[in-house]
C-alpha cells in the first residue's frame, strides 16, 4: 500500500511539473509576443492587438466549454474504442466552431471597416484568417492533457514557441510586423506544427457521422452552463480594454494590456493547475466519490492561495519596475494598476478549486451565476471609475468583480457539498 501511495505521489509530482513547465512555456511565449509588439510597434499597436485578443478569448470560451471541458470529463468513462470515436467527434466539433467563428469575424471586420475603424478591422481580419489553426492548436494540447500525456503537450508547445518567435523575427526583419502581422506570424507557426501533429495522431481519431451530433448533445448538457460561466468571466475581464478605448484611447489600452500581461506571468501556473485539476477532479470523484473530490479541491485551494499570495506581494511592490523593464518607459508609472491587477489574480486563484468541484458535480449553472455577479460588478464599476480615475479605476473594477464572483463560487460549492453530505447521512435511516 505504501509503495502504491509513493508511486501515486510521484506521478502527481511529475505531472504537475510537466504541467507547470508546459504552461510556463505557453504563457512565456504569449508574453514575449506582446512585449515584441509593444516595444517595437508602440502602445497604439499593442492596444489594437489587445482588442483583437479579447475577441479570441471569447471564441476560446466556446471551445473550452462545449468541446474541451466535456471531453476531459467524459473521456475517462469510455472504453478505448469509444474514446477514439468521441475524439473524432471532438475534432468535427472544432471544425464546426471554426467555420462559425471565422464567418462571424469576417462580418465583424467588414462592419468595423465600414464604420470608420480600418486599423482594427485589419487586425480582426488577420485573426479570422488564423482562427482555425488557433482553435486546433488549443484542442491538440488539451487533448494530451485530458489523457495526462503532458510530455507530448510539452513537445507540441516547444515546437510552436520556437517557430512562433522565429516567424515574428522574420516579419520584423521584412518590415511587416504590426498587430495584424503578429497574428499572421503566429498562424504560420501553428500551420507548420499542426500539420505534423495531425499526421502523427490520425489513429487517435475516428469520425463517425452518426455520433457527431449525439456527442455534441451530450457535451451541450454539461457545457451550456460552462460556456455561459466562462463567457461571463471573460467578458468581465476582456470588456475593460473596450471601455478604456471608448473612454480614453488605444494607447491607454496598450498600456493597460502591458500591465495585464505582466501580472499574467503567473497565469501559466494557474492554467497548468486548471488543466491537470479538471481530469484529476473527475478521476477522484469517479474513484472515491465526494470525499475524493473534496480532498482535491481543498488541497488545490490552499496551495494556489499560498503560491499566488507570494506572487501578488512581489508585484505589489515591484510591478512598475517590471512593466518599464519589459515594455519600455512609455508604459511606466502604473504601480497602482499592477498592484490591483495582482490582487485580482489572487482572488481568481482562490476559486479555481471550487469551480472544478462544481463542474464535476455538474452544477456549472451555479458557477455561471457566480461569474455573472462578478461581471455585473466589474462593468458597472468600470463605467463609473475609468472616466475619473483612468487605468487605476479599470484595475479596481476588475478586482472588485473578481473578488465578489470568487466568493460567490466558493459559497455555492460549499452549499452543494453540504447538501450532498446531508443526503448521504440520511440514506441509512430511510
Amino acid at each position: 500500500m505504501r509503495r502504491l501511495l509513493s508511486l501515486y505521489r510521484g506521478l502527481n509530482i511529475r505531472l504537475g511539473g510537466f504541467a507547470v513547465l508546459d504552461q510556463a512555456l505557453v504563457g512565456g511565449t504569449n508574453v514575449l509576443t506582446a512585449v515584441i509588439v509593444g516595444r517595437l510597434c508602440g502602445p497604439a499597436e499593442l492596444g489594437l492587438y489587445a482588442l483583437a485578443t479579447t475577441t479570441w478569448y471569447l471564441i476560446l470560451a466556446f471551445l473550452d466549454s462545449l468541446i474541451i471541458s466535456p471531453f476531459t470529463v467524459f473521456v475517462h468513462r469510455l472504453d478505448d474504442e469509444k474514446r477514439t470515436t468521441y475524439a473524432g467527434s471532438a475534432i468535427a466539433h472544432v471544425a464546426g466552431l471554426s467555420v462559425i467563428a471565422t464567418t462571424a469575424l469576417v462580418f465583424g471586420a467588414a462592419l468595423l471597416y465600414w464604420t470608420g475603424y480600418p486599423k482594427l478591422a485589419v487586425v480582426i481580419a488577420a485573426l479570422a484568417v488564423t482562427l482555425p489553426v488557433r482553435l486546433l492548436r488549443q484542442f491538440a494540447r488539451r487533448f494530451h492533457y485530458a489523457s495526462l500525456n503532458l510530455n507530448r503537450a510539452l513537445v507540441l508547445d516547444i515546437s510552436v514557441a520556437v517557430l512562433q518567435v522565429s516567424a515574428l523575427a522574420t516579419f520584423y526583419y521584412l518590415g511587416f510586423l504590426s498587430a495584424a502581422g503578429a497574428y499572421l506570424a503566429v498562424g504560420v507557426a501553428y500551420v507548420v506544427v499542426l500539420s505534423v501533429w495531425l499526421i502523427r495522431q490520425k489513429k487517435s481519431f475516428r469520425v463517425r457521422r452518426e455520433w457527431v451530433f449525439v456527442d455534441f448533445l451530450k457535451n451541450w448538457i454539461l457545457g451550456r452552463w460552462l460556456v455561459a460561466s466562462q463567457l461571463s468571466t471573460i467578458v468581465a475581464a476582456q470588456s475593460l480594454p473596450w471601455v478604456i478605448a471608448f473612454a480614453l484611447n488605444e494607447s491607454q489600452v496598450g498600456i493597460f494590456f502591458g500591465c495585464t500581461m505582466l501580472v499574467r506571468i503567473g497565469a501559466p501556473f494557474l492554467v497548468a493547475i486548471q488543466n491537470v485539476l479538471a481530469p484529476r477532479s473527475a478521476e477522484a470523484f469517479a474513484e472515491s466519490g465526494l470525499a475524493g473530490l473534496r480532498r482535491v479541491v481543498k488541497q488545490t485551494t490552499v496551495g494556489l492561495v499560498l503560491v499566488m499570495g507570494v506572487f501578488a506581494t512581489f508585484l505589489v511592490f515591484g510591478g512598475d519596475f517590471l512593466v518599464r523593464s519589459f515594455f519600455g518607459t512609455d508604459y511606466g508609472g502604473q504601480q497602482a494598476v499592477v498592484a490591483l491587477l495582482a490582487m485580482s489574480e489572487l482572488a481568481y486563484a482562490s476559486m479555481l478549486g471550487a469551480a472544478s468541484g462544481l463542474t464535476v458535480l455538474e452544477r456549472s449553472d451555479l458557477l455561471f451565476r457566480s461569474h455573472l455577479i462578478g461581471i455585473l460588478v466589474t462593468v458597472a464599476m468600470a463605467f463609473a471609475l475609468i472616466g475619473e480615475y483612468g487605468l487605476p479605476g479599470a484595475a479596481a473594477a476588475q478586482l472588485a468583480g473578481t473578488a465578489i464572483g470568487s466568493v460567490a463560487a466558493i459559497y455555492c460549492y460549499r452549499g452543494v457539498v453540504r447538501n450532498l453530505l446531508e443526503c448521504e447521512l440520511a440514506e441509512p435511516t430511510a
